[in-house]
């Protein structure tokens, strides 16, 4: 079965950044980050991602249960986007694997993330599934689920400089 879309322009979009599948997911980041009360370019943020593109979240309890929560970009930037502006956010990479062949990769990031207001910590994975086309690289998807107090990022997500015994 053959799936075809058709993809957004560029806007104002840094096309140096979407060469590589480390700039477009460091794209990523940058822009959900931000001080509170600054509104995010969501069209700008838009255009890293393939129109079909979801969003998907793993959250897992205590008790050891497990919730999936799958949204499309749309409902994303409506649903969560305006957190990022009331609460202010932060994240930045603290690890990053990249396999990639023939024009697909999936980026394993992991990320140290928090609001502004101080009510939101967290450390975790982003994983991204991209695809190249028209010269630059495309989020078909992403992935994310933060670590808890029973299943730590192990050393080999991390970069050096995040090992716990430095």
């Amino acid at each position: 079965m053959y799936v075809a879309c058709q993809l957004p322009s560029m806007a104002q979009i840094d096309t140096m950044a979407l060469k590589t599948v480390e700039g477009i997911t460091d794209k990523m980041l940058e822009m959900i980050s931000g001080e509170i009360g600054e509104e995010r370019d969501w069209e700008e943020y838009r255009n890293l991602f393939l129109p079909t593109a979801q969003k998907i979240s793993l959250r897992n309890s205590k008790d050891g249960k497990a919730s999936v929560r799958v949204m499309n970009l749309e409902e994303f930037v409506r649903n969560v986007g305006p957190l990022y502006a009331r609460d202010g956010f932060d994240e930045f990479k603290i690890g990053l694997t990249v396999h990639e062949f023939n024009g697909i990769a999936t980026a394993f990031q992991s990320y140290y993330c928090k609001n502004l207001i101080g009510t939101y910590e967290a450390r975790g994975v982003n994983t991204y599934q991209l695809v190249f086309k028209d010269d630059r690289w495309w989020i078909a998807s992403t992935l994310f689920t933060s670590e808890t107090d029973d299943v730590k990022l192990p050393k080999k997500y991390l970069f050096e400089m995040y090992h716990d015994d430095k």
